[in-house]
């Protein structure tokens, strides 16, 4: 293949990918529904009423993998086959998942596993917090500990904000965009066509799966796009360089550290909370509930595309905080996108908490008055 600018790279990894991704996906509807091969609505959990194909990842997969294996070489990516190893384990865990459901155990084994192989081996890994709590450069063990606990946090983040139609999606799409740009303004081709491959894969994927979605991504994509999403932002913590273009934009190598959480932290905040919230009720943290950012939502009366909406701009939001925090000490960065995301989930919390006293307020003066009339739980009275 002749040297292609990168700009130009760039935009055939997104188009190549998105064409694989649009080809193929209704073909995988098609086989899903020959085979039966579906995600079934449980009446607690799931929201979905209609038995939906949940192998939308394996499209999302095939397209990444095969744009990148085109694109990416030894000189812009010289640790891509590291990468491709991991994604197939995850991949193969979450196929596996999707079909016959793995337990907690056997998910996370695979996720340290693929984790292990990227920081190990690939020596893909997070050398210094450049101050974040007092913490500059990192020795190689716990470079090592704290790279694979964060890569699989973050795994199961995006594996947990999977709930509704178009939302993991839409935060995976916003995610690769912010991080290839921030990339290639770097200088890193390698990681900036990885993100633009990922982003085409699921761009694609969408066109299914925003509501009423049509096919959903199942564990197969959201550990994938987890996965990526994770290395990217290393990469991108890594091969920061204020000489380069990401310079005029992003100001410091701590600066560069906050953003790339920032464009993690719906997920990743979302993840904590309702991890911290299930230990201290004495539940397994992945014994799966309903008090997700996006259940709160819906309880409000919001759609799926409304709710996507607001926790698209709500982590617009944060990484608008990051950048406007950066020059700054990165500490008070991250209180900065900190403090505003528990600012916006305590107003959720009492705006729901509010609309659910008043339901059961209703609910309460249900009951049959004078003759045959009554009152609904919507205070209207049917005779």
């Amino acid at each position: 293949m002749p040297q292609l600018p990168p700009h130009l790279i760039y935009l055939l990894t997104f188009i190549s990918a998105l064409i694989i991704s649009l080809v193929s996906i209704p073909q995988i509807m098609l086989i899903s529904a020959k085979k039966r091969l579906f995600d079934l609505p449980d009446n607690d959990r799931k929201i979905h009423l209609r038995v939906v194909p949940n192998l939308g990842g394996i499209g999302i997969f095939f397209a990444f993998i095969t744009t990148c294996s085109l694109f990416l070489n030894h000189d812009s990516f010289s640790n891509w086959n590291y990468i491709i190893a991991s994604s197939l384990i995850l991949f193969l865990t979450g196929i596996m998942d999707d079909l016959v459901s793995l337990s907690p155990s056997k998910k996370f084994f695979a996720q340290f596993i693929a984790a292990s192989i990227t920081v190990c081996i690939a020596d893909i890994r997070l050398s210094s917090l450049h101050g974040i709590f007092g913490v500059y450069d990192l020795t190689y063990w716990y470079s090592i500990i704290f790279s694979v606990v964060g890569i699989i946090f973050v795994i199961n983040a995006f594996n947990l904000i999977d709930g509704i139609d178009g939302l993991a999606g839409s935060i995976g799409v916003l995610s690769t965009f912010s991080l290839g740009v921030c990339l290639a303004a770097s200088g890193n081709a390698g990681g900036a066509s990885m993100a633009f491959s990922l982003m085409g894969a699921i761009a694609g994927f969408l066109r299914f799966n925003t509501a009423p979605a049509r096919i959903f991504m199942g564990d197969t994509g959201a550990l994938l796009i987890g996965y990526i999403i994770s290395v990217l932002c290393i990469l991108f913590a890594n091969s920061y360089n204020e000489q380069t273009t990401v310079g005029n934009i992003i100001h410091n190598p701590g600066g560069a550290l906050v953003v790339g959480l920032s464009v993690l932290f719906v997920p990743v905040f979302d993840s904590f909370r309702v991890f911290a919230t299930r230990l201290m009720r004495g539940v397994s943290p992945f014994k799966a509930d309903r008090t997700h950012l996006h259940h709160y939502l819906l309880d409000l009366g919001f759609t799926h595309s409304m709710t996507v909406g607001i926790l698209l701009i709500s982590n617009i939001l944060l990484i608008t905080v990051a950048l406007i925090l950066q020059d700054f000490n990165p500490n008070l960065g991250i209180f900065g996108i900190v403090a505003v995301s528990f600012i916006l989930y305590a107003i959720l919390y009492f705006m729901r908490k509010k609309r659910m006293e008043s339901i059961k307020l209703l609910k309460g003066q249900s009951k049959p008055t004078i003759g045959n009339s009554k009152v609904s739980a919507t205070g209207i009275y049917h005779n």
